[in-house]
């Protein structure tokens, strides 16, 4: 039996109660551990309360959000209520909203769901990077690949890509919302810069451009990506090879460089 709140296995058992069943059990072990992954980034976003009223209140929002994530990957955006949140994580429909509406919540969602797509690719990475004594400014296996530029580049957005293409369901409603304005995401702010800086550093290092175009180059890349991320998401596209290819020639078109 499951007692831990907002923990994977106890969002799950909620969720059967509920009469709700996994959408494939036999996927569940990677699902499982890509949520195991969200769950401590929820949790690690909160770490700074610290009175017991805080922690009440983190412990709360932890199992609305973890909640939110299962039902809106099972379920859908459309398919998910928040009364199903409330349902889920044990606590009332005031309560979620006090958390954020269901908008707000796929935002975080989503947010989130990237930080950890981007946190298994790296822990993957680094054991194999530590094997053959690479630099760590490499964040993502396969940026120092010989190629030209595009091909560089493309390693950095494979982690959105995939989620993007995983998630369409999501990931539409996710651009529909930051589209319609409003709303505060990580895709526009820490990760864009963090993106963006990871451009900026492929584009220079072989000195296919230069340092004074370097921002406004990797800014334009960055936008371009964003846009064919968003196109994607609005069309409903599954297939990450082909978004990829697409992304490949679209920095291809902005960044040009001798072989």
């Amino acid at each position: 039996m499951c007692i831990a709140p907002g923990s994977t296995c106890w969002s799950r058992c909620r969720l059967r109660e509920a009469g709700v069943r996994c959408s494939n059990d036999l996927a569940w072990p990677l699902h499982e551990a890509r949520m195991n992954a969200f769950t401590e980034l929820v949790r690690g976003s909160l770490s700074d309360m610290s009175t017991p009223r805080a922690e009440v209140k983190q412990l709360t929002h932890s199992r609305v959000v973890d909640a939110a994530a299962h039902l809106f990957v099972e379920e859908g955006f459309a398919g998910t209520s928040v009364r199903g949140i409330a349902r889920a994580s044990g606590v009332s429909v005031g309560t979620v909203m006090s958390v954020g509406d269901k908008s707000a919540l796929l935002v975080r969602v989503f947010d989130l769901l990237v930080e950890a797509e981007v946190a298994e690719r790296t822990a993957v990475v680094r054991p194999a990077r530590a094997a053959v004594a690479e630099p760590p400014e490499s964040a993502l296996a396969g940026a120092e690949a010989g190629g030209m530029c595009p091909d560089r580049l493309v390693v950095f957005t494979a982690p959105l890509v995939a989620l993007f293409t995983r998630h369409d369901e999501l990931a539409r409603a996710y651009a529909s919302i930051l589209i319609s304005g409003g709303r505060e995401a990580g895709l526009f702010s820490d990760l864009a810069t963090g993106l963006t800086e990871r451009f900026r550093t492929v584009i220079t290092e072989r000195g296919c451009t230069a340092e004074e175009d370097a921002a406004a180059r990797a800014g334009a890349l960055y936008f371009a990506f964003v846009g064919l991320l968003f196109t994607a998401a609005a069309g409903g596209t599954s297939d990450p090879e082909a978004l990829s290819a697409d992304v490949r020639g679209a920095f291809g078109a902005i960044c040009a460089c001798p072989e």
